[in-house]
């Protein structure tokens, strides 16, 4: 979670009757969800559709490509016949545009100003329905999605993250990789396009948000006009179920080695998720990290303040298929062991009635109830953080997710530890660099020993390379 600064306790108390912002909605009969957030504090509107796509819909040989389609989006489509004419009209109606990808949404979205607001509407038609993935474009485009794949092999916390999470999602590695395999998406070809536009990019599998200087009764009219020839399909995710990533079986460490001179460390479980029987434990798991994120914290004091550590916390993402939670760790190579040790030691200490106190419980609900608030004080971030939700939790979990934060209590958080974390299998990976395992002894049987782990795993890879 993002550290924010305390507020004033009057001012708290005026924020916790803030409620989020009325999200006006609207289902077309073909299955299309219609949201509108009228924002009229500036000429400004806001246009993004969504799709819950993303690596977790992508076996191997399809592990990248959600990122591809993501790209081929602003290209040439039934009425824009080139990538030039696309830019040309996002010049003439001001716009500024993007996409992202990730594990379990796609969104797209175009901000200019409210005057353009059906323009850009019949301009986010046609790109999303009438995609025509042309082959030079494709050919283009495979590069620089390959060119984004090197520049996060250009980071050595990129290599880090990578080799850990193939081990965390040991069965389904490609379901958790959303930037994607280099072959893979140099291999692809128009046909792999269309299956995934046939798959996902159906109405009953979308969402269209528009955020800003508008009247809700005015969008749903145009949605219902220009989406009425996109055809529903069958629900992807009845014959293309997600998969069940199996638990870890046992605890094993990653070490990737590379030109730091931190080392950084991570012990990653596998959490819960935001359907299902856990549902209610993810508020206890967001509560409980935000709680530890505080300066002051007794976490903090016994690995922080303590000189153990560098860095300390304890993290669960939300997710509607398996979200993992990580106790993240930085320590200088001298303090590896104090650190590694502080942590493992404090863990257990967390279901402790005493370890957080009424007045930290309040406070980290406050400061989740913040983060939301700013959220929302830009119109176009604030389409983005609703299509998030809508995908990987639904819209009301969002409307009530600091209401239900409010209802945690310490045995709930001590639920969540058991079930998640403590005694169970997890990975850990760890970062050093090549200097640092040969002449300060961080090896990976350093760590094995360190952390009690019988050697009986194969050698993780050394520099994180494919």
């Amino acid at each position: 979670m993002t550290r924010l600064l305390a507020l004033p306790v009057l001012a708290l108390a005026a924020l916790a009757s803030a409620a989020p912002p009325p999200i006006q909605s609207h289902r077309l009969k073909n299955g299309l969800e219609v949201l509108v957030v009228e924002d009229h504090s500036l000429p400004l509107v806001t246009v993004e559709i969504a799709v819950k796509n993303g690596s977790m819909t992508e076996p191997p040989d399809y592990n990248g490509l959600s990122h591809l389609y993501e790209h081929m989006f602003f290209k040439a489509n039934a009425v824009i016949p080139s990538q030039e004419a696309f830019m040309a009209r996002v010049r003439e109606l001001g716009m500024q545009f993007n996409g992202t990808t990730g594990t379990e949404r796609v969104n797209y979205f175009f901000t200019t100003t409210s005057d353009h607001t059906a323009a850009a509407m019949v301009f986010m038609r046609d790109a999303v329905m009438t995609p025509l993935f042309g082959e030079a474009e494709l050919k283009r485009e495979r590069v620089v999605v390959t060119g984004e794949i090197d520049r996060n092999e250009a980071n050595p916390y990129y290599h880090f993250w990578h080799e850990t999470e193939k081990r965390v999602w040991w069965k389904h590695p490609s379901r958790k990789d959303p930037l994607g395999n280099r072959a893979t998406v140099l291999a692809t070809t128009r046909q792999k396009m269309q299956t995934i536009q046939r798959r996902y990019y159906v109405p009953n599998n979308s969402v269209l948000l528009v955020v800003g200087d508008v009247k809700a009764a005015d969008i749903f009219g145009q949605a219902e006009q220009l989406y009425a020839g996109w055809k529903r399909a069958a629900d992807p995710f009845t014959r293309f179920p997600l998969v069940k990533h199996p638990p870890i079986a046992r605890a094993e460490v990653v070490l990737v080695t590379q030109p730091v001179q931190t080392v950084t460390m991570a012990l990653t479980w596998h959490g819960p998720s935001t359907v299902g029987r856990s549902v209610d434990l993810t508020y206890a798991a967001d509560l409980l990290g935000t709680a530890l994120d505080e300066p002051s914290s007794k976490f903090q004091k016994a690995l922080v303040d303590s000189g153990a550590c560098v860095r300390a916390g304890l993290s669960w993402f939300t997710q509607m298929n398996t979200g993992p939670i990580t106790l993240g760790l930085e320590a200088t190579p001298d303090k590896v062991d104090a650190c590694v040790r502080a942590a493992r030691a404090e863990v257990p200490r967390m279901k402790s009635p005493d370890y957080l106190s009424d007045e930290e419980m309040r406070n980290a609900v406050f400061r989740l109830e913040v983060q939301q608030a700013l959220e929302r004080e830009r119109p176009s971030q604030l389409a983005h953080t609703i299509t998030f939700w809508w995908a990987s939790a639904g819209l009301d979990y969002y409307r009530t997710y600091v209401e239900k934060l409010r209802k945690v209590t310490r045995a709930d958080m001590a639920r969540y530890l058991d079930a998640y974390v403590l005694g169970k299998p997890y990975v850990f990976g760890v970062m050093v660099s090549p200097e640092m395992e040969q002449g300060a002894n961080l090896s990976r049987a350093h760590f094995e020993a360190l952390l009690g782990i019988p050697v009986t795993n194969p050698p993780a890879p050394k520099g994180g390379k494919r």
